[in-house]
C-alpha cells in the first residue's frame, strides 16, 4: 500500500466496505429469519438451508445477490421460489455499509462533520459500532415485517448497550464547547461516583426487579432487570455531577449520558403517546408496546431533538407506503418499526444534508 495516493485508496476502500456489507446481509437474512421461528437458533443448524426442501445450500449458491440472479430466484434441489426478500436485504445492507464507510470513515474514508480530531482507533471503532447498529436495525425491520413483531430478545440488549457507550458516542448533540473532562472529576471524585452509580443502580434495578412483576405474573430475575440497572446507574452517575460536580455541562461524556436518558425517553415517551391516542379515536390498539421499547433504543442512539425528526420523518415515509398499500393490496395493517428504523438511519447518515433541506423550507416559510 505503500507509494498509493489516498485519494485512489478511497474508492477501493468504499468498495470493499460494500463487499462487507453484502456478505453480513447474508447473515442477517439467517437471522430474520430463524429468529423469531421456535426451535431454530441462528448458529444451529449450521449452515444455510431451503425453506422448502430443507435441503442444504450448497457454499457457491450462498454469494450474495450473485447467487440469486444466476439460480433465477429458485432453489437449485426443489425449484421453489426464493424470497426476494434475501438479494434486497443484502443490497441494501451492502449501500448502507458503504454509506456508514463514507460518513465515519474518517480521512481515509471520508471526512466527516461529526466526528472531526478523532484518533484512528476510535474512528474503527465507531465505523464498526455503527456497522453493528445498522445491522440491527436491518433486522428487526425485517422481523417486523414478517411477523409484526420486534423481539426484546434484541431491542432490550440493544437499548443496554447504547446507553452504556453512550459517553462515546458522537451521534449524539452535545454543545461543542464543553470541557473535555472525565467522568471522575465531573462528579467531583472518584468516591461520590462509586456511591452514586452504585445507589442508582441499587434503587432503580432492585426496585423494578422487586416491585414490577414479568408479563406472567412472577417476580423478575436479574436477567429480566438489567436494563434498569444500567438506567440506575447512569441516573446515579448524573446525580453526582449535579450535586458534587460540574453538572452535564461539564464534561462531553456526561452531556452524552444526558442526551442518551433523556433521547430515550423522548422517543419511548412520544411513540407511547401517538399509541395512547390512536387507540383510544380508533377503539382498539393502534401502536404496539415493541414499538415503544424500539423508539426508546433510537432516542437513546440520536437524542431528543433528532429523534423527533426521525419519528416525522417515519411517519411521513409510513404514510405514503400505507397509503400505496391499501390502495393497491387493501392492506390494514402495515409495522411501523421499518419506518422508525428509515428515519433513524437517515437522522444518522443523512443529518447535514436534512438539516439543509430543514433550513431551506424554513426560509421558504419565512418569505
Amino acid at each position: 500500500m505503500m507509494g498509493i495516493p489516498i485519494d485512489d485508496l478511497e474508492p477501493i476502500l468504499w468498495g470493499l466496505s460494500g463487499v462487507l456489507g453484502a456478505v453480513v446481509g447474508s447473515f442477517l437474512n439467517v437471522c430474520i429469519y430463524r429468529i423469531p421461528i421456535e426451535g431454530l437458533q441462528v448458529t444451529s443448524p449450521r449452515g444455510s438451508f431451503c425453506p422448502s426442501c430443507k435441503s442444504a445450500v450448497r457454499f457457491f449458491d450462498n454469494v450474495p445477490v450473485l447467487a440469486w440472479l444466476w439460480l433465477r430466484g429458485r432453489c437449485r434441489d426443489c425449484s421453489e421460489p426464493i424470497s426476494l426478500r434475501y438479494p434486497l436485504v443484502e443490497s441494501l445492507s451492502a449501500a448502507l455499509f458503504l454509506l456508514v464507510a463514507y460518513r465515519f470513515g474518517g480521512e481515509i474514508l471520508g471526512a466527516d462533520p461529526l466526528v472531526p480530531g478523532q484518533v484512528e482507533l476510535a474512528q474503527i471503532l465507531l465505523l464498526i459500532g455503527v456497522w453493528g447498529w445498522v445491522s440491527i436495525l436491518i433486522v428487526v425491520s425485517g422481523i417486523d415485517i414478517d411477523h409484526k413483531i420486534i423481539p426484546d430478545s434484541i431491542s432490550i440488549p440493544a437499548t443496554a448497550t447504547v446507553l452504556l457507550v453512550s459517553p462515546w458516542n458522537p451521534v449524539l448533540p452535545v454543545v461543542e464547547t464543553l470541557e473535555r473532562m472525565t467522568l471522575v472529576d465531573a462528579c467531583g471524585g472518584g468516591l461520590p461516583l462509586a456511591l452514586s452509580l452504585l445507589i442508582g443502580a441499587v434503587v432503580l434495578g432492585g426496585g423494578f426487579q422487586r416491585w414490577i412483576p414479568n408479563w406472567e405474573g412472577h417476580r423478575r430475575t436479574v436477567a429480566e432487570s438489567y436494563l434498569f440497572y444500567l438506567l440506575g446507574a447512569l441516573i446515579g452517575i448524573l446525580a453526582a455531577a449535579y450535586l458534587f460536580g460540574s453538572g452535564a455541562a461539564g464534561s462531553f461524556p456526561l452531556a452524552r449520558i444526558q442526551s442518551s436518558l433523556i433521547g430515550a425517553g423522548t422517543g419511548a415517551g412520544v411513540i407511547w403517546g401517538v399509541g395512547k391516542i390512536g387507540s383510544i379515536v380508533f377503539r382498539k390498539p393502534a401502536m404496539g408496546f415493541g414499538d415503544v421499547k424500539w423508539m426508546g433504543l433510537l432516542g437513546a442512539t440520536l437524542g431528543p431533538i433528532p429523534i423527533l425528526f426521525a419519528f416525522l420523518l417515519a411517519c411521513l415515509l409510513g404514510s405514503i407506503v400505507g397509503i400505496w398499500m391499501r390502495l393497491r393490496r387493501g392492506a390494514s395493517y402495515i409495522p411501523f418499526g421499518p419506518f422508525l428504523s428509515a428515519g433513524a438511519i437517515s437522522m444518522v447518515l443523512g443529518r447535514p444534508e436534512l438539516l439543509w433541506i430543514w433550513e431551506r423550507y424554513l426560509g421558504l416559510l419565512q418569505g
